[in-house]
């Protein structure tokens, strides 16, 4: 029964013609019922799965990733037709490549997630650090589009510090990177 759900909701999600381009379609417009809860779930490493079995078509999961809309502290895959509700562990985005760029003359990061969306940190995708469990430990988050965020993977983050390490940005012990004429803190330096 699930597999047949996941079946119709790539089959209306292939229909729509945003899989290769940085466009997306126009959620906003979609008002569909929900159409209950569906076995996919995005885990703490960002990767995809259906019934606990992996997705193995990467097309697959940067379409469904421009169908994902966060409502009423829920995650769900939304088409013009359907609504289902899906698990995410920490957040449907995950950075995994970051590089320093200039934007009219300006020094910028650049963000690469998983799904191959790239965007700069900016005011609009904002940086800010979240505590993730009991040790105190704390990563960076980002602000994809919307109210939809991306956590920074260990390899993205360590590259943030090194920008800022190599940027000599730290103050009172404080790492900070800066992008678009904003700095953003990494955290305190031991």
């Amino acid at each position: 029964m699930n597999e047949d759900r996941l079946n119709k909701l790539i089959e209306d999600a292939s229909q729509l013609d945003f899989r290769n381009n940085e466009k997306l379609p126009p959620i906003h417009q979609w008002n569909p019922e929900l159409s209950g809860k569906i076995a996919i779930r995005i885990d703490e490493q960002g990767f995809w799965s259906h019934e606990g079995s992996s997705f193995t078509r990467k097309s697959i999961v940067n379409l469904f990733s421009k169908l994902i809309v966060f409502e009423e502290n829920k995650y769900y895959l939304i088409s013009p037709t359907e609504k289902w509700e899906i698990e995410v562990a920490l957040a449907p985005f995950v950075v995994v490549d970051v590089d320093e760029v200039k934007v009219n003359s300006i020094d910028a990061i650049r963000c690469r997630t998983l799904t191959e969306q790239t965007f700069l940190v900016d005011e609009f995708h904002a940086i800010w650090l979240v505590m993730i469990n009991d040790t105190g430990e704390k990563i960076p988050f980002i602000k994809v589009r919307d109210n939809l965020n991306a956590f920074f993977n260990r390899a993205a983050y360590y590259k943030l510090m090194q920008i800022a390490i190599d940027n000599q940005l730290e103050v009172n012990n404080e790492l900070f990177i800066s992008s678009m004429n904003k700095r953003y803190s990494l955290g305190a330096i031991d």
